[in-house]
């Protein structure tokens, strides 16, 4: 009996669906042991994060157009890791705009230093937060921020949040960007409620159930 299409061998479904049910098991361990235990992935973990089958599934076009990015603006991005989104950004804000690309780890932003240098792209700061993920920057530096399946691998998202508020001027856009199966992903929900205490407005959703953008906006005092 076939499972998935009559014109495809029974072996080749099981096999099929051994690695769906597999990847399903692997998806729910990791997000029990995250719920408990928030670090931040790994910087080995960069060529992972950079494979060009990740932006095919997250394309960078949902942060650049729902943010309305356009030459001469300044971005901050949260949790840059290898620069996987980083580089496409400040091509959107070209030549005049610069992304504060911020990082917890020294291994992450030197992977987009290499990146950088081999793409030729100058209009690229690198930041390097603290443990606690205070970033080293002035109040209202940015006209957007983004963050790219970052937020929920953080113990204190909330706080993280309000980082992002207070580099917003006001009227600055945040988007966030989450895919379901990340071990830390969040429900919209819960990102509208976290984004909600830390002081930002909901603005506009992208995508669906199984990868959204939400947008929000930091309005005045």
């Amino acid at each position: 009996m076939d499972i998935l299409h009559p014109l495809l061998p029974l072996w080749f479904e099981i096999i099929v669906l051994f690695f769906v049910c597999w990847i399903l098991f692997v998806v729910v361990v990791l997000r029990i042991v995250r719920h408990w235990w928030k670090f931040p992935a790994p910087a080995f973990f960069g060529a992972l994060f950079s494979a060009p089958h990740r932006k095919h599934i997250q394309p960078p076009s949902m942060i650049i157009d729902g943010l309305g990015l356009k030459s001469g603006m300044k971005v901050v991005e949260l949790g840059c890791g290898p620069g996987t989104y980083t580089l496409d950004v400040a091509k959107a804000v070209l030549p005049d705009g610069v992304v504060y690309a911020v990082d917890i780890q020294e291994g992450m932003l030197n992977q987009l230093r290499k990146k950088m240098e081999r793409q030729g792209i100058a209009n690229i700061t690198p930041v390097l937060a603290d443990a606690k993920g205070d970033i080293p920057l002035e109040d209202g530096i940015a006209d957007a921020a983004y963050a790219v399946t970052v937020i929920g691998e953080i113990s204190d998202p909330v706080s993280a949040l309000k980082q992002v508020c207070r580099l917003l001027k006001v009227g600055g856009l945040y988007a966030q960007s989450e895919l379901v199966i990340d071990p830390d992903f969040p429900l919209r929900r819960t990102t509208m409620r976290w984004a909600q205490e830390a002081g930002l407005t909901f603005r506009k959703g992208l995508g669906g159930a199984l990868r959204y953008v939400l947008v929000f906006e930091k309005k005045a005092a």
